[in-house]
């Protein structure tokens, strides 16, 4: 019997369309991943009936039960979670990436992903504003700087090197962390890369190697380990 391809949670984001109508997305990017690694990309929508555009994140609602309860059973589907980057963190995020967590499912956070998981570590975290936008925020570029990767972490193990090149698309970052350890820095010193120890697989970086499996070597070896502990977690929860 052929074996079914992994299930690739992808958290989706409120958006608008060319006629300003309010949608859900996610970027193509982590979809064209998903597929050229045979998994099945899953989007996990907001599901609460509020305006995501316009609504203040102070104004947002506690999820109910049953809205808990949706998020959990769509999350039961999932063999992996991806935590994609956007451009604000609501609290479904929050919820949906600790749950995950909780179940040692294997978490992958590039870019915002990585700043939601920091929200975890910190509810009262705050980001700071890039002092080096212009080197961290470059969509014309397959490389725009190095980053060093930290001993004797989970990352340093996955790519075997001490520094690699990366692309980038933020213009915030993070200062700190508490349970988190960090596990990579820019060239300039920012935080690049943070894990989460006693848990198999929780991995947040600031670049986009879903934008980089056709040419980088170690894009593919973080994400090909990231479905690796799918593969393993799935086999260990039938």
């Amino acid at each position: 019997m052929k074996k079914s391809s992994l299930i690739i949670g992808i958290v989706g984001y409120p958006t608008t369309d060319i006629e300003e109508l309010n949608s859900i997305a996610i970027y193509e990017g982590y979809k064209k991943m998903a597929i050229k690694k045979n998994c099945i990309p899953f989007m996990i929508p907001p599901i609460q009936n509020i305006d995501y555009i316009n609504i203040k994140t102070s104004d947002i609602p506690l999820l109910t039960e049953k809205e808990m309860d949706m998020y959990k059973e769509m999350i039961d589907m999932c063999d992996g979670l991806l935590l994609p980057g956007g451009t604000r963190v609501y609290p479904y995020h929050k919820f949906i990436a600790n749950y995950a967590i909780e179940k040692n499912m294997p978490v992958l956070g590039t870019c915002l992903g990585m700043q939601v998981l920091a929200f975890l570590d910190n509810p009262d975290y705050c980001l700071e504003d890039n002092a080096t936008v212009k080197e961290h925020k470059r969509l014309d570029l397959d490389y725009c700087h190095k980053v060093d990767i930290v001993d004797n972490t989970l990352l340093s193990k996955i790519v075997g090197k001490k520094t690699i090149d990366v692309n980038s698309m933020h213009s915030r970052h993070i200062t700190h962390v508490n349970k988190f350890i960090v596990d990579a820095y820019s060239d300039d010193g920012l935080i690049e890369g943070i894990e989460l120890p006693g848990k198999d697989f929780v991995i947040g970086i600031q670049w986009h190697p879903e934008k980089m499996i056709d040419f980088d070597e170690s894009a593919n070896k973080i994400i090909d380990t990231f479905l690796s502990e799918c593969e393993r977690f799935r086999a260990n929860k039938i």
